[in-house]
């Protein structure tokens, strides 16, 4: 191998991972061909399979690639009330999957993984979704406390989620029936204050309910 040939691996397999990342998330994985990446990625057959030895393989370490450019760690830092924290968790991933720039091509892996499971499915649980739900039930009790049952604060932690999940996959749909709705930062901004708000009025409202029950 020539040095110039030595340089060129690293630049060589970024290319694979992210025109991979991308066309994963725009086709799907049965719809996108190792030949179709390296064609994108204008590399050869033999260096996706030197590197990542096979499609499979190749799939699981884009989600990768994808998960590490949208630097998706759960910020276990964040001060102020509870109320304050499940706000900013929300707005951090109301940005993370609406947002355009790195971390949307993640959002847009996950929501074909949604559509179409693969083998990437559990790994996709184990570094992102159990992650981030486990953040999402501790900020939601610290919101309640004990005055809900374990069973109602799961409820409300896919409630709080599905609706940021929902905005991030209707969008096109959102653009048609709902045009005053931008996605623009500003709207964007928008988005994240109404699901924050959203849910802790009905946190608010659950509470309530709890306390004059018989």
């Amino acid at each position: 191998m020539t040095i110039t040939e030595q340089q060129d691996i690293e630049p060589a397999r970024l290319r694979i991972l992210q025109t991979s990342a991308e066309l994963f998330a725009d086709h799907g994985y049965k719809a996108t061909s190792v030949r179709a990446i390296c064609e994108a990625a204008q590399v050869n057959v033999a260096m996706v399979n030197y590197y990542f030895h096979s499609k499979e393989e190749l799939h699981l370490a884009a989600f990768e690639h994808a998960r590490l450019l949208a630097a998706l760690v759960p910020d276990e830092s964040a001060a102020g009330s509870p109320e304050a924290q499940l706000r900013q968790a929300i707005s951090e991933l109301v940005l993370t999957m609406l947002s355009s720039g790195p971390s949307s091509l993640f959002a847009r892996l996950v929501a074909r993984e949604l559509l179409e499971p693969t083998a990437a499915m559990a790994r996709l649980a184990e570094h992102h979704v159990l992650p981030q739900h486990a953040q999402f039930t501790r900020l939601i009790r610290g919101v309640v406390g004990q005055s809900l049952p374990a069973e109602v604060v799961q409820k409300c932690v896919l409630s709080a989620i599905g609706q940021v999940v929902f905005y991030a996959r209707s969008r096109s749909v959102h653009e048609l029936v709902a045009p005053e709705i931008t996605y623009d930062d500003a709207g964007i901004a928008a988005i994240a204050q109404h699901i924050a708000d959203f849910t802790l009025a009905a946190l608010a409202g659950l509470q309530a309910q709890k306390a004059v029950a018989p």
